[in-house]
């Protein structure tokens, strides 16, 4: 439980360094080269017109098309 936690709190501060504005879009590989997991999320949100959110804790993302991903964060852009 702890290695997860600490992957966990890695993805988000990767997250948090990438965005720190609370939204922007980059290439996956960025992400990727820093270290991030996505095979570890605390939660998942999906929209009303079928996009899905995958959070670490307030830090979420958007796969897009063209490997890219937007990032947003929770408390600013989901409400």
């Amino acid at each position: 439980m702890k290695q997860v936690n600490q992957v966990l709190r890695t993805n988000r501060q990767i997250l948090h360094k990438a965005s720190p504005e609370g939204k922007t879009t980059l290439r996956r590989q960025v992400l990727e080269l820093a270290g991030f997991d996505f095979r570890h999320f605390t939660s998942v949100y999906r929209t009303q017109k079928g996009s899905t959110y995958y959070f670490c804790y307030d830090y979420g993302y958007l796969l897009l098309p063209e490997e890219k991903v937007l990032i947003v964060n929770q408390q600013l852009y989901m409400g």
